[in-house]
């Protein structure tokens, strides 16, 4: 298995019990972990970019059709 393919399932095994708000020892050394394997993902391998790019360019459609309504 390479390395990318680890990491990702890294980060969905993580992305289940790491928490926004760790409370406890263990929560936060999930977190963290989660926040590091996620990190090397998206600078390394731009994970998950395709994703944004697609918000952002819905965002501007919606918003280029909202100033066409207006007139």
């Amino acid at each position: 298995m390479s390395l990318y393919n680890r990491l990702v399932k890294e980060k969905d095994r993580l992305g289940e019990k790491a928490l926004r708000n760790p409370r406890t020892r263990q929560e936060l050394l999930d977190r963290k972990r989660w926040e590091r394997v996620y990190t090397i993902l998206t600078r390394r391998y731009e994970y998950g970019i395709t994703d944004a790019l697609d918000a952002m360019k819905k965002a501007d459609h919606l918003d280029e059709v909202a100033s066409v309504r207006r007139f």
